[in-house]
């Protein structure tokens, strides 16, 4: 999940994450050992919101981080570099 810092409006924090969603999307199709992946823009403000979550599924440990490293990603997160925001992440097993 990502915040972002220093957003001037609510508008300004839409567009960065609808900016965010664009970079990040295809990345579903162009690395393959993601089983699914979704992104969701917050659309209620809260004290507490986040903006922008990434939820993303692997078979294993291994794929996760063949996820993590792989070029596209490392330039969907460069290309996303100007854009200031706190990050969370939860990595479990279900």
């Amino acid at each position: 999940m990502f915040r972002f810092i220093n957003a001037n409006s609510d508008q300004d924090k839409l567009l960065k994450a609808k900016r965010m969603k664009e970079v990040f999307e295809p990345l579903k199709q162009k690395i393959n050992v993601v089983q699914s992946y979704e992104i969701g823009v917050n659309l209620k403000q809260t004290d507490f919101s986040y903006d922008l979550a990434i939820t993303s599924t692997y078979r294993s440990w291994d794929d996760l981080e063949t996820y993590i490293k792989h070029p596209e990603h490392q330039n969907a997160i460069k290309a996303c570099s100007d854009i200031q925001k706190e990050k969370a992440v939860v990595d479990y097993e279900i």
